[in-house]
């Protein structure tokens, strides 16, 4: 997932920009100012795209997605879990990031992010640390274009997301 600076003609650059830099990609979907794209190697696009910083000037963020799903708190909750069992070693600690609304499974009403935090931490049987975690749980919920809202999943060092203008979204 990538977000950059909004507009058509942001768009359409970074579009140019990234099939000059990554190369072979799909793209699945996009909303304003996100562009959901599917490649081989998520975490290794990050890699490649934090060697041309200089070149990013309209991007904000590149975080890989581990996977798609529904935004409803339970069903984020589960795949959450099922994630951080595979990739957090155990003893290692953890923070759960969420940008965007989730919404509970049975009402279809959004969900307060404290409550939706809770729900997810729940699940994770792992340390938290809200200051210096090893390892992020971020989430975000994002409407696309020729979708409904979907929530995406990454359970991954900080330093795997990309982050070029931490103001932005």
């Amino acid at each position: 997932m990538i977000t950059h600076e909004p507009g058509p003609e942001n768009y359409r650059f970074v579009l140019s920009l990234l099939r000059d830099l990554i190369g072979d990609f799909q793209l699945v979907d996009a909303g304003t100012a996100v562009l959901l794209l599917r490649v081989d190697d998520p975490y290794r696009v990050v890699e490649e795209l934090s060697r041309v910083r200089d070149k990013l000037n309209l991007i904000y963020r590149v975080i890989p997605i581990d996977k798609v799903t529904d935004p409803y708190v339970e069903t984020v909750a589960e795949e959450a879990a099922k994630l951080a069992e595979e990739k957090i070693p155990p003893g290692k600690t953890y923070r759960v990031s969420l940008k965007g609304r989730l919404y509970w499974r049975e009402t279809r009403m959004p969900a307060h992010s404290l409550d939706a935090i809770r729900v997810i931490a729940e699940k994770i049987d792992r340390p938290v640390s809200l200051t210096h975690p090893d390892y992020v749980v971020y989430i975000r919920s994002v409407r696309l274009y020729h979708r409904r809202r979907v929530a995406t999943l990454t359970v991954t060092t900080p330093d795997k997301i990309l982050s070029l203008a931490s103001s932005r979204p």
